[in-house]
């Protein structure tokens, strides 16, 4: 039943961040990246302020009149029950923002409903304390199977990031709901891949990044966290009569960038698609998303948006993979930039959710790489795992 619901959810959330994206950038386009290059750079601005003004008033009722629970927290402490209505709404005001071009992920929407809506069967069933945590963390990893079509993926995500359990009955019931939120939610996400990858090759040289990922990408990662929490310490507890100013000028901001950088908007996903499936950017882009992308990021969290960070941690490392290409000699948009790109995306991802098996089976399963990419995506995972933990060792020394 959780997993049925869930995959309904995942559907429904993403109708609405398509259609959020349709009123704000215009439906010219066949992707959202398209959408926001075609519309007129003051439409961009335009509209994603008004966007940020309407979210924001919406935001602020929300928060002034119920109370939002976070799916950590209901975990974390028993008693603690997920409120199927507020977090619902939470969720809508998110999944919009997104559409709208918030540089924030679109996982936390549909992750935080599917909590939700087991927390509803938990109690209609009258589940104990253990099971009902069990069945809230799988739905977390099957609502973000569902919006990304990786059920491997929500599997790991639940077990390695939400659990913390590798414990066989976690682990099946993971698989069970994240399969059939999968397969419920294709009418509307469909079966391809998120990336679609273009033609690639792995030179020699090549794996001297692949070697090198995993430090390099622990220390951004690292970087990356630190940054996102600074900013969620000026979150939307603070002031909360301000919260709509706060978000319209957050959005405002994203827009305003977005006048001259398109592809700081939405989740991240359009920089990765660039970068693994339409020929790459160029070296001033690439740098320059590089910066604004984490710093748009946090100041869409410190403007009291709330969202993922998944994407916009793989879009920051993938940046940084494509400008190491570059620095190797291999020509813009070339066939190793591909994997390039594949390489930080995922060592960055493992640093940042601190999961380097779900960061390498979420990278291959959204791209539906082929086995040629297998070795250096897991190569640099493992980098990203042994970095802490090596020099953690020599400290002790």
């Amino acid at each position: 039943m959780a997993g049925v619901l869930t995959g309904v959810v995942g559907a429904l959330l993403t109708l609405l961040l398509h259609g959020a994206q349709h009123v704000v950038f215009g439906a010219g386009g066949h992707s959202f990246a398209q959408e926001v290059r075609l519309a007129s750079p003051p439409r961009r601005l335009i509209g994603m302020t008004v966007a940020g003004a309407v979210i924001g008033l919406g935001w602020w009722q929300l928060r002034v009149r119920m109370r939002v629970i976070r799916v950590r927290d209901a975990l974390g402490d028993p008693p603690v029950r997920l409120p199927l209505r507020s977090t619902t709404l939470d969720a809508i005001a998110q999944i919009i923002a997104v559409g709208a071009g918030a540089s924030l992920g679109r996982e936390g929407a549909p992750r935080q409903v599917a909590a939700a809506v087991a927390e509803v069967l938990c109690a209609r069933l009258g589940l104990d304390d253990r099971h009902r945590r069990l069945l809230l963390g799988a739905a977390a990893g099957a609502g973000l199977a569902a919006v990304y079509n990786a059920p491997v993926a929500g599997v790991l995500f639940a077990a390695e990031v939400v659990l913390g359990t590798l414990d066989y009955i976690a682990v099946c019931a993971a698989a069970l709901m994240s399969c059939i939120a999968v397969v419920v939610a294709w009418p509307v996400v469909g079966r391809d891949a998120v990336y679609h990858l273009g033609a690639h090759a792995t030179a020699p040289n090549v794996w001297v990044w692949v070697v090198l990922a995993g430090p390099v990408c622990t220390v951004a990662g690292i970087g990356f966290n630190r940054l996102m929490e600074a900013a969620r310490r000026g979150g939307p507890s603070r002031a909360i009569h301000l919260l709509p100013l706060r978000i319209t000028a957050a959005m405002a901001a994203v827009g305003l960038v977005a006048m001259t950088l398109p592809g700081v908007t939405g989740n991240g996903k359009s920089v990765l698609e660039a970068l693994v499936g339409r020929g790459g950017l160029p070296a001033g882009v690439l740098f320059a998303l590089l910066v604004a992308k984490p710093l748009l990021t946090a100041a869409c969290l410190r403007g009291g948006l709330t969202g993922g960070l998944i994407t916009p941690s793989m879009a920051t490392g993938g940046a940084l993979g494509a400008l190491v290409a570059l620095g190797l000699g291999h020509d813009q948009g070339g066939l190793s930039m591909v994997v390039c790109a594949m390489v930080g995306a995922a060592a960055m991802l493992a640093t940042t959710q601190h999961a380097p098996i779900m960061a390498g089976a979420f990278m291959l399963e959204v791209s539906q790489a082929p086995p040629t990419l297998w070795l250096p995506v897991a190569l640099s995972v493992a980098g990203a795992w042994a970095t802490p933990r090596l020099a953690t060792g020599l400290k002790q020394l």
